[in-house]
């Protein structure tokens, strides 16, 4: 599944960029290892899904106009039952209205049937800014529950506990 998710990765990255000039894209982030993303989902579903999730991402952030730069990541989970939540993690934060869409944009694609919890990150600059350098995202959901926990949690419980 490796080369496959990465062949996917730049995929993705090459359609943001052309897509928009004011948008740039990092790429995929695997949250978990190849083996468990593979024994979850086949990449046949993966890809269709996060290739939606991105045309959808690119067209919120490519309708804005005057946005402050910003850079940072559109997180993806998906679990049996064809839910999905999205966390965003940008820095500067993005106006409200332009989260809001963005993360009804990405919401409303139909979710692939997944056996576990998958979790995927999108690395986004916007407005002249960059796509992140660093490797994952830290929403700010995410640190209140880690921080609630006291312990280190492994990306899928993390998620699990974040999910409102």
């Amino acid at each position: 599944m490796r080369s496959t998710t990465f062949f996917v990765a730049a995929w993705l990255c090459a359609s943001s960029v052309q897509a928009a000039s004011n948008v740039t894209a990092g790429g995929v982030v695997l949250l978990q290892p190849d083996q468990v993303i593979g024994a979850r989902v086949t990449v046949d579903k993966l890809a269709p899904y996060l290739k939606q999730v991105d045309t959808a991402a690119t067209r919120a952030l490519k309708a804005t106009k005057g946005v402050p730069a910003s850079g940072g990541f559109l997180v993806v989970a998906m679990r049996p039952g064809e839910q999905s939540k999205i966390w965003l993690d940008f820095n500067p934060p993005l106006p409200q209205a332009l989260a809001t869409t963005l993360v009804d944009g990405a919401r409303a694609v139909p979710v692939p049937a997944v056996k576990g919890t998958v979790v995927v990150a999108m690395k986004y600059g916007v407005g002249g800014g960059s796509a992140p350098s660093h490797a994952a995202p830290s929403p700010a959901e995410w640190k209140e529950v880690a921080k609630a926990a006291g312990v280190p949690l492994e990306i899928g419980d993390l998620v699990e506990r974040s999910w409102k």
